[in-house]
Formats: C-alpha cells, structure tokens, sequence
C-alpha cells in the first residue's frame, strides 16, 4: 500500500538530510513477484552520511541497496534494482519471502521545483499520484483536482485507490491519506485499540462527550477528540470512515449508530452480544447494513482489554485490505 503517511515522513527524513547538508535518495518498492516483506508503494530515504529512514525489506536488502543509492547520489540517476530472492545460493540469507522485488533508487535534491511541489502535496494529505518514465527519470504529480495529461496510463489512478504499478517502462504511484477510524467511546477499552489503530496506520478520532475520558493525556494515538453527544456532531465532520462503536451506553451506543449511518461509513461495528446490536439497529428502523460488524473482532478468543483491542483492529486491517480475517496455514502465498 503507498501512504501519503509513509511518504510525508520520508520527505521529512529528506529534509533534515538536506539541512545536514547531505545528499539524499528515495527508493521506492516498484513491483514485487510471489512473497515480500512489503509491498509496492513501500518507501524509504538513504542519505550520503549512512543515514536511513524507513525499510523496505525488514533489513535483508538495505545494506545492498545503500551501495546504489550511493552510486544514484553521485552520479544524479535513477537506478533500478531487481532482487530474486529465491537464489538463496546467491545471497545466503535464508529469506523467508521467496519472491521477486524491482526496487526504484532515485537521487533527489529538495530544492527542485518538483520536490518542492511534491513536499507540499504529500503534507496536505490528500490524494496524489506520482508518474514516472524508467529511467529517464521523467516524471509529474497529479491529483484529483489537478489531473495529468489525458494519457491511457490514467486508468490506474481512475479510482484514486492506493495502488503501485511497474511495467519496466514507467511507474505510477498512487498515495493515499490514512482511513479515519472513529472510535465512539472513551472508556478503559479504547486506550489500548486507539494505540494499536494509530499504530497500523488509522487516523484516530474519538468521539466522547465525557472531557475527563476523552482527552490527549488518555488517548494519545488520536488525532482528534470530539467532545459532543453525537447528536450533536454533523455527519460531514466523520464521513468516509470505519466506526468502532464501544460506549457500553445504550442510549450513546444508538445515538453514535444513527450518526454512522447517516455518514456514509467504509465500515461499521459494534461491541458487544449480536442481539443487543440488533435490537438497537431496531430501535433506528434501519435494516443490517451491508458494512456492519456484529459483534466487532476476530474470534480469537480475546477477553482482556488488550486482546478485544487486537481482535478489533486486526478486523479493521482484514477489511481495509480486502482480505477474508482466517488464518493464513495452507496459504501458498501471503500478499496475493
């Protein structure tokens, strides 16, 4: 998945090389083959004084790559690497990811018109799709509102989903912002499944009317605390995104469900016995919307407050990812 997240702490790692007074290069994970430990989009920064900011093989590849990105600082030209990683008798590693990773190492100088454009693009956090000509190094930003040329490329950013695509010619790269999750409820659950949501990469917002539950010194992963009964709050201000609704409230738990459903959420669940959530999804006179989870979580036999948070989240990543939740035993490959 490429992350304007990932991105935006990548070029700030670039900025501080610069202030340094160090040359810089960004390799990007162009493609990948069969099993890796990332997948295409994945960035980090290498800079001219060994410092890196980032991975994009867990440790097994960087060292290597750092020789390139060396040779790409000096010289001013991209370069492309390609690692099989089933030659074990090549690298003697024993990595456990046997597939194929095109690996994109490009030299880049922050005062460039097009870093400059691309540093304020990937701060703004909205949508953005990198192209680039292989290796010629040609290359432009879109956005939604600022589109390419018409060109048949643009299919692959049609939907403006998260996607990286390679084809030895050229690579497009498109990043998107963090899913927002709103976590209604501030009680002694949602610390630890703020922590973890923050930590695989939501934006958290909590939504509490409580100030001394719902607060930064409780809940430093969020982003944002909303302290207001959820009648209250206008749908626009939470729409687009995963709900988690844990209030242990009747009354908030119905009010916060009436809210999600008016703000055309990705996803919805709740805490709690399937009957309880229904007979509120009654209440409403609202029929089982597709996107609703009840009750929330994997079924991992959790119990503390720790493990509900982990069955919770490792859902929400299933979902985000499009994935099935089920164990990955028999699985020919990870990613697919």
């Amino acid at each position: 998945m490429s992350s304007i997240r990932e991105a935006r702490q990548v070029w700030q790692a670039v900025i501080q090389a610069h202030q340094r007074g160090v040359h810089t290069a960004m390799l990007t994970l162009a493609a990948v083959r069969g099993s890796a430990y990332r997948r295409p989009g994945a960035k980090m920064m290498m800079a001219g004084d060994g410092q890196m900011f980032g991975t994009l093989s867990g440790g097994c590849l960087e060292g290597d790559l750092y020789h390139y990105a060396e040779q790409a600082m000096k010289s001013g030209q991209a370069i492309i690497r390609q690692y099989d990683l089933t030659e074990d008798t090549m690298w003697g590693l024993g990595i456990g990811c046997k597939g194929t990773i095109t690996v994109w190492v490009e030299p880049l100088n922050p005062d460039e018109p097009f870093w400059q454009q691309f540093g304020r693009l990937v701060n703004q956090d909205r949508r953005v799709a990198l192209w680039a000509r292989i290796p010629t190094g040609f290359r432009r930003l879109c956005t939604p509102k600022d589109p390419c040329d018409p060109d048949p490329s643009l299919s692959v950013v049609r939907s403006w989903h998260s996607v990286t695509q390679f084809d030895d010619r050229e690579l497009w790269d498109v990043m998107v912002p963090p899913e927002r999750l709103i976590v209604a409820g501030a009680g002694h659950d949602a610390v630890p499944l703020v922590k973890l949501a923050e930590q695989v990469g939501f934006e958290v917002t909590v939504l509490d009317p409580r100030a001394h539950f719902n607060n930064e010194k409780r809940l430093p992963g969020a982003t944002a605390y909303v302290i207001r009964q959820a009648e209250e709050v206008d749908p626009a201000e939470v729409r687009d995104a995963f709900w988690v609704i844990m209030n242990h409230h009747q009354a908030r738990d119905k009010a916060a469900l009436a809210l999600a459903l008016r703000s055309d959420p990705q996803f919805m669940g709740m805490l709690g016995p399937r009957s309880r959530s229904l007979e509120i999804l009654g209440d409403l006179a609202s029929p089982i919307p597709e996107m609703w989870h009840a009750p929330i979580g994997l079924n991992v036999g959790a119990e503390t407050v720790d493990e509900v948070a982990l069955s919770i989240v490792a859902e929400l990543l299933a979902v985000r990812n499009r994935k099935h939740g089920g164990s990955l035993n028999g699985e020919d490959r990870i990613h697919g």
